[in-house]
């Protein structure tokens, strides 16, 4: 399983720049996740299952498993990705946003397993905290990548791109900007967004292809001349990025060619 579909990530700075966010294999047939779901022996319905949205349980509402103490977490059923069935399961660990997993069970109600961490599941913007979260992640099964249906979607999260620890993110994660555009052909529909990404090695300078590969408070940055780099993100106070704070040695802060403003934070980038 993994994260897809209606994210198209584009990044510009000074030229333009490229970023996306990388596919996050679970495999729906025998990965830890599933199997830790699928090890759990529920019932199939539970007794408010009637009263939700769908049976045996709702996931964006957590409805229909409170009469089993030992599931109480609704999920999507793993064994049965194709047809997008949920299913009671497990919480041990209680995981949101800032928590690595490797199984289901790891992460707390309204959270699934993907991408190597607990992703909050989401039906509109709102349940995304903060200006850099959108409900606009897709999850997906299988090579190429098809839609489960009926399942949610889940939520970038917000987060500082410039500062390489995040307290929203998992310890050691990076933070990055991208654009969503749901509409490639229709300009105008675009938005900035930040998500977190397990951490890139690549130092300041090196050649990237995106930015999940830099180290955390960097992104791919394509210079005119200079080609792709990693390059250091810097925040612009007042929208002057000339006034923005750079690593030693890394340039100054330097502005996008199409600004990048998230939650009212203009951000450039270090060259």
């Amino acid at each position: 399983m993994s994260r897809g579909g209606l994210l198209m990530l584009l990044l510009a700075l000074a030229a333009c720049a490229n970023a996306r966010i990388p596919g996050a294999d679970v495999d729906a047939a025998g990965d830890d996740a599933v199997d830790a779901a699928d090890d759990v022996d529920a019932p199939v319905v539970g007794p408010d299952a009637s009263a939700c949205a769908r049976t045996p349980c709702d996931i964006l509402t957590q409805c229909g498993c409170e009469g089993t103490p030992a599931t109480p977490v609704c999920d999507l059923d793993f064994a049965m990705l194709a047809t997008g069935n949920t299913k009671c399961r497990a919480d041990m660990f209680s995981g949101n946003e800032t928590t690595v997993c490797t199984m289901a069970t790891t992460c707390d109600g309204g959270h699934v397993c993907v991408g190597g961490r607990c992703a909050r599941y989401c039906d509109a913007d709102d349940d995304c905290p903060g200006a850099g979260g959108l409900c606009i992640i897709d999850i997906t099964q299988g090579n190429p990548p098809m839609p489960i249906p009926n399942a949610p979607k889940v939520c970038s999260t917000d987060c500082v791109p410039s500062n390489p620890a995040n307290p929203t993110c998992p310890t050691g994660w990076g933070c990055h900007i991208y654009l969503y555009d749901p509409n490639t052909s229709t300009m105008g529909d675009e938005r900035f967004l930040t998500d977190c990404d397990a951490p890139g090695t690549l130092a300041t300078g090196a050649t990237c292809a995106r930015s999940d590969q830099c180290a955390p408070g960097a992104d791919c940055v394509t210079l005119n001349p200079g080609g792709p780099q990693c390059r250091p993100t810097c925040t612009c106070p007042g929208g002057n990025c000339a006034a923005g704070i750079c690593p030693a040695g890394a340039g100054t802060c330097r502005g996008y060619t199409t600004p990048i403003s998230i939650g009212g934070v203009t951000y450039g980038a270090c060259f």
